[in-house]
């Protein structure tokens, strides 16, 4: 899911004192003298993509971020700063509100055209419209549900004026991509939102399709590959340290596959050029076949605990069927099935050991942030029994827990086809559930079905699953609980309610989030922080289940990576690696 958080790996950099951007040579281990331009990046995806147009895809990877060239501003992976990028230079008010960016006049659109403050102005009026449903609609919208001004101050500056002062801002405004005005202003003008999410769907030419990223879309075709080809504007003005244009690159391939064991043999055998291990066997495989000579590539295993983490959820909003609806929204049912979830086998068993149990928004790689006492409700069936119990069921003959009136404790739980470690950790929950008398049944669907069923941005009062496994990816530089996407009732990644009515613990952990989100005392910021955490740990809207630990893989033939000194999760993108896209090269 956006779903994500973690700023692209493709955006870290630093400022540069000339026009174009320059990316820092600290952050390659080439240099500019060794690097060989042209050639493929090859890699694989795990689904069809499901649209071309920014404003309506869902999950990651996808195409418009593929094709975007970045943030206005960006993180110094040395430091954690923010500096300009697409801004060529930002400054902040006294009270912490309003920012003000200059564009770089430089940088143009794929067709040539110049990118303009009327650009941002065109993104932020539709990506505040409600009505067509922007996954970050909710960050741009204050706690009142009134849009966060931005304002044309002339052509090439901008300024965003906050409600309030914020820790999290900044990281707001990076999380932000641009789209052409002269092509999306029209169509809102003429059409509104049904217009905008009418736009760019997969029958549309590429040829027709304006970007601002390294890369544009050549060619698609569905359940084979996708081929982006080098954006020569681009390298107006992004230069590496030498003054080279960006990218090196000409073309990245994604080949569409059926699964991670297929993804595991395309790597194995050669054909791709990056890939990340997502448990013992898989990097096992990996790591013998370098250390044999059959496979010419870098591993770095277990870099650090991922930012992110699986997590299961009940849909709380079944108006069709109200005997589910009312016990998913029961605290105490959430509870016992937590303490179903055996965290530890789903490490050992479907992590090879490589992974860490998660029990709230905070994720293990953030050990500073991590709150004491929230696994209350681990692993333990004895316990969940006596809850179930005393909500009044019993044993019934089949051995299925069945409430007074007979009906069965039974629900299914659905994830994505592609993903195999979802649906191991789905199992052993299902086999743990049955030892007590829970029917669980499992379905296994392809990942864009699985986000149109459980989809929030529509706000509906009857979406059609019981329960879901799904993953977050991220959670923040400096308020590492989570986006507020998460806390808003019907924001896009508050999943297990989309109706936009708060139970008073979602309200209360809302008001907390924003609370702390405007406390600049880091000591101050953590302990609300550890409030969040105690109050997802007892509530469980979110059951989270286990996360990984960050390893690396890609071919010899890949260059120019980040010394290892920077490599971290936080800092590295999940889907190139620990590089900087723009300036990875391939030998010929």
């Amino acid at each position: 899911m956006k779903k994500a958080l973690l700023l692209s790996a493709a955006l870290v950099m630093t400022p540069a004192l000339a026009k174009p951007f320059v990316y820092p040579a600290n952050q390659s281990v080439s240099k500019p003298s060794e690097v060989k331009t042209g050639g493929t990046l090859r890699m694989v995806q795990l689904k069809d993509f499901d649209t071309y147009n920014p404003f309506t895809t869902q999950g990651r990877p996808n195409i418009p971020e593929l094709t975007d060239a970045g943030g206005l501003i960006t993180a110094d992976p040395y430091t954690g700063d923010y500096v300009g990028y697409m801004a060529e230079s930002f400054t902040i008010s006294p009270d912490k509100k309003t920012f003000t960016f200059k564009l770089r006049k430089e940088a143009k659109w794929s067709d040539g055209q110049p990118i303009t403050a009327d650009d941002y102005l065109t993104t932020w009026k539709l990506t505040q419209d409600e009505k067509i449903g922007a996954s970050l609609y909710a960050y741009l919208i204050d706690g009142n549900k009134k849009p966060i001004p931005m304002t044309k101050v002339d052509d090439y500056t901008i300024k965003v004026t906050f409600p309030k002062a914020s820790v999290s801002n900044l990281e707001t405004i990076s999380f932000l991509r641009v789209v052409p005005d002269h092509v999306f202003g029209p169509v809102y003008k003429e059409k509104g939102a049904e217009g905008i999410k009418a736009m760019w769907d997969l029958d549309t030419d590429p040829s027709k399709l304006v970007v601002a990223g390294p890369f544009k879309v050549e060619k698609y075709i569905k359940g084979e590959r996708l081929t982006l080809t080098k954006n020569k504007y681009y390298g107006e003005w992004n230069k590496d340290s030498a003054g080279k244009a960006l990218p090196y690159l000409d073309n990245l391939q994604y080949t569409i596959i059926a699964d991670q064991n297929a993804e595991l043999a395309q790597f194995l055998a050669g054909n791709t050029d990056i890939y990340t291990p997502t448990n013992r066997d898989q990097l096992a495989q990996v790591v013998a076949a370098t250390k044999s000579g059959k496979l010419k590539a870098t591993v770095l295993p277990n870099v650090a605990p991922r930012a992110g983490s699986d997590q299961m959820y009940f849909n709380f909003n079944k108006a069709s069927d109200p005997w589910k609806q009312k016990l998913f929204q029961n605290v105490k049912f959430r509870q016992a099935m937590s303490q179903l979830v055996n965290r530890d086998a789903m490490v050992d068993l479907v992590l090879g050991g490589l992974g860490t149990a998660t029990y709230t928004s905070v994720y293990p790689v953030y050990t500073d942030w991590i709150a004491k006492g929230v696994d209350k409700y681990k692993f333990n069936p004895q316990a969940a029994a006596k809850t179930l119990a005393a909500l009044g069921f019993k044993r019934g003959k089949d051995g299925i827990l069945v409430d007074k009136t007979g009906r069965k404790l039974e629900f299914t739980l659905i994830t994505n086809s592609e993903n195999t470690r979802r649906q191991q950790i789905a199992k052993i929950f299902a086999d743990e559930a049955k030892k007590i008398g829970v029917k669980v049944n499992t379905s296994f669907i392809p990942f864009n079905q699985l986000l149109e069923i459980t989809d929030t941005t529509t706000h509906s009062k009857d979406r059609k699953f019981d329960v879901a496994i799904s993953g977050i990816n991220g959670g923040g530089f400096v308020y590492p609980v989570g986006g507020e996407t998460q806390y808003v009732c019907g924001g896009d990644l508050h999943s297990y309610n989309a109706s936009q009515t708060c139970l008073p613990w979602e309200k209360q952990m809302l008001d907390l989030y924003y609370k702390g989100d405007a406390e600049f005392d880091i000591k101050k910021r953590k302990a609300i922080a550890a409030q969040i955490q105690q109050m997802q740990a007892e509530n469980l809207g979110y059951i989270y289940l286990v996360g990984q630990n960050q390893h690396y893989a890609w071919s010899d033939r890949v260059q120019g990576e980040f010394p290892k000194k920077i490599v971290s999760p936080i800092w590295a993108d999940l889907y190139f690696g620990p590089r900087n896209l723009a300036t990875t090269w391939v030998k010929q």
